[in-house]
């Protein structure tokens, strides 16, 4: 994936009393059920009693129980609601009756929430994503307690909202830019959207690359594609020259080794362009912006702050292109006609 070696702001906002961006009041539709699309590989659910079993599509998957994939596996959910989800391997997604939150425990997730849904929110340990209309997706790597989020579309009325659980910063996301957090600081950079779509493998038969694709009358998608293109279209072409290939950035399959590279250059120290080739001699599809700064930001302040977040290499969720994505030698993920 691409990271823009250009300065960018970030809005963060004061969780106290800041009303800097106000989502638009919806009448929520509540998730009652969630029905399994399509699966490839070793898919399961866990009951709330504690039991296994294999899921299939047509599955349901019921509020309560949990969500598993294996290596190499992946599977598609369409909720109640026209929102769909797509998961990626190795796993683990749940979502509670008569609400809209997921919780993500491990893995990398996409979901794609049609309008007038009402507010939706993934959760992960360390980290709350808030959406209204649009996409996202979002991964947590247990073993770094790293959260990465990238929003899909830009919607300036609605942006994607991400809320650290160790500070209570909140911060703003529009299509393009992807957010990390993990040992108590924070950093955002922008991604190629036009890249992450023709190479992650959670993006795999969504044609959101391609403009002229007129999706059936029955495509979850429909409503929400004209707001993904426009995105894409409105998003400044990317120049490679001075940004880095990353595969390990979302490559489910990479070591542990070279996921805790990337993620501790993130965290911590910012690194030279040299220094940060030296993990990609043979780039896939990620890139990622330079650092301006240093990763950690300081506490918000009482009133709105725009931050200048620093270009720097963001870890991987699933796919192989823009932020998440992952090549490395997986089966493409086929939805049922």
């Amino acid at each position: 994936m691409v990271f823009r070696t250009n300065k960018f702001s970030a809005v963060l906002l004061a969780v106290v009393g800041s009303t800097a961006i106000a989502s638009p009041g919806l009448a929520e539709v509540p998730w009652a059920w969630a029905n399994l699309r399509a699966s490839t590989y070793q898919v399961s659910l866990v009951a709330a009693s504690g039991n296994t079993r294999p899921a299939t599509a047509a599955d349901c998957f019921c509020p309560g129980e949990v969500l598993n994939t294996s290596a190499s596996a992946r599977a598609e959910v369409l909720f109640n609601d026209g929102s769909l989800t797509r998961v990626g391997e190795q796993a683990s997604l749940r979502f509670w009756p008569d609400t809209r939150k997921l919780l993500l425990s491990q893995g990398t997730v996409a979901l794609f929430v049609p309008p007038n849904q009402g507010r939706t929110t993934v959760q992960t340990p360390n980290a709350t994503v808030g959406l209204n209309s649009t996409a996202v997706v979002v991964r947590y790597v247990p073993s770094r307690q790293l959260t990465l989020v990238m929003a899909l579309a830009d919607l300036p009325t609605a942006p994607v909202l991400v809320t650290a659980a160790e500070t209570g910063q909140e911060l703003a996301l529009y299509g393009g830019q992807m957010a990390l957090i993990g040992g108590g600081s924070w950093q955002v950079v922008e991604f190629d959207l036009l890249e992450f779509y023709q190479t992650s493998v959670l993006m795999a038969d969504l044609h959101l690359d391609d403009p002229a694709y007129r999706p059936d009358l029955n495509d979850p998608l429909a409503a929400m594609r004209p707001d993904l293109l426009r995105t894409l279209e409105q998003q400044t072409p990317f120049n490679t020259e001075n940004a880095i290939l990353d595969p390990t950035l979302i490559n489910d399959f990479a070591t542990e080794a070279s996921i805790q590279g990337v993620e501790d250059l993130l965290l911590t120290t910012p690194a030279t362009v040299e220094e940060l080739r030296r993990l990609n001699d043979t780039p896939p599809g990620v890139v990622n912006p330079l650092p301006d700064i240093p990763a950690t930001a300081s506490p918000p302040t009482a009133s709105p702050l725009t931050v200048e977040a620093p270009p720097a290499e963001a870890p991987p969720v699933e796919g192989a292109a823009a932020t998440p994505a992952s090549v490395g030698g997986t089966p493409a993920f086929s939805p049922p006609p």
